[in-house]
């Protein structure tokens, strides 16, 4: 029962107390969780090479390197945060995964098996990737004989028994998550913090609206976000991302966070006509992050896990083939970095919002 010091689940916090049990010191503990948390660009890296053979290593080492830079990955490093485990095993289940659809042949495997493990043991460290549980029972729905269907959903289901008993054990597991139903905060905020990690992977081509289709996803970003905004009632000193601070402390209100939140909905909007599950992706997200506040870092790097590994964008791709964009996007995530060293020391956002 950790209900007196977290509620986060129990997984993450067994595996660092048999390393306290070994070396009895908390800066060791936290020294050796630091040099495995450098194995997860190393993963990413991994399953980059699966996914994008025709691509040279040297950009994908680049790609997965910025994980590195990122701030909430730094700190993560040495908290030690259960964040990066999660992403250990995440990183893990998308390869075995990928593997999987390589040598796809509408049969269970071991690679399959392996993929579904590691994705529990990701949802026991972090719960909130329950939603690529869904997403992927998605997949073995769609390609698998129904007798697959039921031996993978026996599994699975007993994969879920110790999760069962936390919860009815520990109730405040389930009570403590802060969901709420005030989508029309969330939504735009997590729209907002998307195109923050989308906008380096962009290029002009991708703002021209040369078709119908593309108008009409314009209009109908423009409509959805003006019928959110009128309920919006949100406190930025409770994180709401990069840009609803920058918005706040530039401008002085949510005006610049309202436009980074529409071209967000576009993209999203596009990103979803061009597959639709997606769409069904896109979605559980929206659901699973409405809380009483959003934190940029709950989904760092997750969006950029998504991008590149789950969905498989034409954008991605070109970025990827064109010789220097990959520089700038790592100019772009050093400024960010920076930027956040400079908030760390002199407690910008702090001075300004408190």
């Amino acid at each position: 029962d950790g209900s007196e010091w977290t509620r986060l689940l129990p997984l993450h916090y067994i595996f660092l107390s048999f390393l306290y049990q070994i070396f009895e010191n908390e800066f060791s503990v936290r020294l050796i969780f630091c040099f495995l948390a450098i194995t997860i660009p190393f993963l990413f890296y991994k399953n980059l090479r699966i996914k994008f053979k025709e691509i040279s290593k040297g950009k994908l080492l680049i790609i997965s390197s910025i994980l590195l830079i990122l701030p909430f990955f730094r700190s993560s490093a040495i908290w030690p945060n259960p964040h990066l485990t999660a992403l250990i095993f995440l990183f893990l289940s998308i390869y075995y995964f990928q593997k999987w659809e390589i040598n796809f042949s509408k049969k269970i495997n071991f690679d399959l098996i392996l993929h579904i493990f590691f994705l529990a043991l990701t949802v026991y460290t972090r719960r909130y990737y329950v939603f690529f549980f869904l997403y992927f029972y998605l997949y073995y729905f769609k390609n698998l004989n129904i007798k697959e269907i039921i031996y993978i959903s026996i599994f699975i289901f007993f994969l879920t028994v110790p999760g069962f008993f936390l919860i009815f054990y520990f109730p405040y597991y389930l009570e403590s998550t802060g969901y709420n139903l005030k989508f029309y905060n969330t939504i735009i905020i997590t729209s907002s913090i998307f195109l923050f990690y989308l906008i380096p992977f962009l290029s002009v081509e991708n703002f021209k609206w040369r078709n119908n289709q593309s108008k009409f996803t314009l209009l109908l970003s423009i409509l959805f976000l003006i019928i959110l905004s009128l309920s919006f009632n949100y406190d930025p000193k409770l994180g709401g991302g990069y840009f609803m601070k920058i918005s706040n402390m530039l401008l002085g209100g949510n005006l610049f966070f309202f436009i980074t939140a529409l071209i967000g909905f576009y993209f999203l909007i596009r990103i979803s006509l061009e597959n639709s599950i997606n769409l069904f992706l896109i979605i559980l997200i929206f659901l699973i992050f409405s809380n009483n506040y959003m934190f940029q870092k709950y989904v760092e790097p997750m969006w950029l896990i998504i991008l590149f590994l789950v969905f498989d964008l034409k954008f991605i791709r070109k970025f990827l083939e064109h010789k220097l964009r990959v520089f700038y996007a790592l100019s772009y995530f050093l400024i960010y970095s920076i930027t956040s060293i400079i908030n760390s020391i002199y407690l910008v956002t702090i001075n300004y919002f408190w």
